[in-house]
């Protein structure tokens, strides 16, 4: 159970803090939308060099000295994010911001590779992952507007994964010659690269101002920490169940079941209300995100180097969503927004589908269910 200790805890650490970002940036340091949406924009875009670099290197150069750096990198950070909070400097807190971007880029695909190494489910091992997360929201969201204390105790609860990666028993590893851009794995998951890169690029749009929005249907921090846990513990206890099924049948589940998560965002008129669809958010991106690791994770012998790419993947979406969500927020509205995230949904699904079939892969699908496609 180490592994998955240490998934729980260093997801809690590291994205527990998301739900106060926002309303730091925007009511302790005064900064517009579009302010908010470019500072998450560059967070993201450093955990799209470091997912990408590391998670090659983790299959070139050994996945444990790549798992204790990233670790180690961001328990220093989160320090001195808190650092940042208590010297109340705005140009700080930003550096310090991107700064965890990188280093929470470096491990995961370290991590997730020593998982299926090790033979473990990868949807009951990505379901800590949620639970971390879920976990994390819930006691930041409890400190309130003490900022820098919630982030002093992520720290700690980061320094204890460290401890626990320290007595992992990594034995003989394999490692591999992976090109510099492999362009061939790329094409090879070129169904799920493509149909994540859209369906999160419009998720992020809503993210990125997201608190600020429950904000605006009456929910306080405390409020916003448990109507994001209840995302992260519906993802854990759905991720749980999810092993048996076909991992592109899920990715298909996840696209279509993602458009029309958005669209009941656009009927909340309170903050309870928006409890059931917090539900169906989890189901429908537990589906998406288990289908697509093991899709790529199954289909590949460089197994850090693709599930590595798929967050980079995702990490190009958090470049791209938050800063086209913060324009969008300020022009159109939270509502505005969100109905252009329930369109890039829909249209990831017809893209998914369409590259299935040019591959044989739908056929194969038809099949599984008993009839031609």
């Amino acid at each position: 159970m180490k592994p998955e200790g240490i998934q729980l805890l260093s997801s809690a650490g590291v994205f527990g803090p998301a739900i106060i970002v926002p309303v730091i940036l925007a009511d302790h340091f005064e900064a517009s939308k579009s302010l908010i949406g470019l500072i998450a924009g560059l967070y993201a875009a450093a955990g799209f060099i470091s997912t990408y670099a590391f998670g090659r290197a983790s299959d070139v150069y050994g996945r444990r000295k790549i798992l204790l750096a990233g670790l180690g990198l961001t328990v220093i950070a989160t320090i001195a994010q808190a650092m940042s909070l208590i010297y109340d400097s705005f140009e700080a807190f930003v550096f310090v911001r991107i700064l965890i971007g990188f280093a929470a880029g470096m491990f995961p695909a370290a991590l997730l590779a020593y998982a299926y190494d090790a033979k473990s489910k990868m949807g009951k091992f990505s379901s800590w992952a949620a639970a971390g997360w879920g976990i994390g929201n819930l006691s930041v969201g409890v400190f309130g507007s003490l900022y820098e204390w919630a982030y002093f105790y992520c720290a700690g609860i980061l320094m204890v994964s460290f401890g626990l990666a320290l007595t992992l028993k990594f034995g003989k590893e394999c490692r591999m010659d992976v090109p510099l851009f492999p362009i061939a794995l790329i094409r090879r998951n070129a169904p799920v690269y493509s149909a994540m890169l859209i369906r999160h690029t419009g998720a992020n749009m809503i993210w990125v101002t997201y608190p600020l929005f429950l904000k605006s249907i009456g929910a306080d921090i405390t409020w916003i920490g448990a109507i994001y846990a209840v995302n992260a513990f519906g993802q854990f206890l759905i991720m749980n169940i999810l092993d048996r099924y076909d991992p592109a049948v899920l990715v298909a589940v996840g696209l279509g079941s993602s458009s029309i998560t958005f669209f009941t965002f656009l009927f909340v008129g309170t903050h309870w209300q928006i409890i059931p669809a917090q539900l169906l958010l989890a189901a429908s991106w537990a589906s998406l995100y288990v289908g697509s690791l093991r899709y790529v994770m199954d289909k590949n012998k460089e197994k850090a180097t693709a599930s590595g790419i798929l967050s980079s993947v995702m990490s190009i979406s958090g470049i791209a969503g938050p800063i086209l969500g913060g324009v969008a927020a300020a022009a159109l509205g939270f509502k505005g927004t969100i109905t252009i995230a329930c369109v890039m949904s829909a249209i990831a699904l017809t893209i998914f589908l369409y590259e299935l079939r040019v591959s044989g892969e739908l056929y194969r699908l038809g099949r599984l269910f008993g009839r031609p496609t």
